[in-house]
C-alpha cells in the first residue's frame, strides 16, 4: 500500500477522534458531559463569548445622554431629570420619585452623604462581585412608562439588567460611565429648546435643592 496523502491523513486523524468521541460518549456519558463543560466555562471560551458581544456592540449605536437637570417642575412639583443629546440638541424629561431624584442629585450638585445610598450599595456590591458597569440605555417607552438596562460585564460575560431609568442614572453616574438612549425613544418624547412636553417646559424647572430649601440632601 502507498503513502497515503496529507488529506487522508487528516480525514483519518478526524475519523480516529470521532470514534473516541462517540464510544466516551456511550461508555462514560457524565465524564463527556463534565469535559464540555469545563471548556464552555473555560476563560477562553468566555473570552470568545466577550469578543463575539463586543462585536454586536459595536454595530449598535444608541444616542449618548448627559444628565442637564436634576429639578421639580412648576407645574405640578414632580421632581424629573432631563437628559440632553451629548452631540446635538434634543432633550428627554424623565419624571421619576423624590428618592430617586435625590440619588442623582447628590452627585451632579456634589453633595457628600454620611451613609451610602441604595445606588452606591448597588455600585459596592457590584465591585466585589468584579462586576462593572460598562453603560447604562433608556430602551423604550410604553403608556408612559420608560423602561432602561445597566449593562454589566462580569467573567467575561455581557448582562443587561432591567432598571427604572431613574435607578440606572445614579448608577451610572456613579460608575462614570456613558448615558444612551434608543433613536426611536428620542424619535417618540424628546423635546427641543423651550418645547412644551405634557406641561414640563424645560425652562420652567427649579433646582432639586432649591425645592427643598433648607432640608438636606440625604
Amino acid at each position: 500500500m502507498g503513502r497515503l496523502s496529507r488529506v487522508k491523513w487528516c480525514l483519518l486523524g478526524c475519523l480516529i477522534v470521532g470514534v473516541v468521541f462517540i464510544g466516551v460518549s456511550v461508555v462514560q456519558p457524565g465524564r463527556l458531559t463534565s469535559v464540555v463543560k469545563l471548556v464552555a466555562n473555560s476563560d477562553f471560551a468566555g473570552k470568545i463569548r466577550a469578543i463575539v458581544a463586543r462585536e454586536a456592540v459595536d454595530e449598535y449605536h444608541p444616542v449618548e445622554m448627559v444628565v442637564d437637570t436634576v429639578g421639580v417642575s412648576k407645574v405640578d412639583s414632580q421632581p424629573m431629570v432631563v437628559l440632553k443629546e451629548k452631540a446635538g440638541e434634543r432633550y428627554l424629561i424623565i419624571s421619576i420619585g423624590l428618592a430617586e431624584a435625590n440619588a442623582i442629585a447628590v452627585i451632579t450638585e456634589g453633595v457628600d452623604v454620611l451613609r451610602p445610598l441604595t445606588a452606591d450599595l448597588l455600585c459596592s456590591i457590584m465591585d466585589r462581585l468584579g462586576a462593572s458597569v460598562k453603560s447604562i440605555v433608556i430602551s423604550d417607552i410604553q403608556d408612559s412608562t420608560f423602561y432602561a438596562n445597566i449593562i454589566l460585564e462580569a467573567n467575561w460575560t455581557e448582562m443587561r439588567i432591567d432598571s427604572r431609568p431613574s435607578d440606572a442614572i445614579a448608577v451610572a453616574l456613579r460608575a462614570g460611565v456613558p448615558i444612551y438612549v434608543e433613536e426611536s425613544v428620542l424619535d417618540k418624547v424628546g423635546v427641543k429648546p423651550s418645547q412644551d412636553s405634557e406641561g414640563y417646559i424645560l425652562s420652567g424647572a427649579i433646582s432639586f435643592s432649591s425645592y427643598l430649601g433648607h432640608y438636606p440632601l440625604l
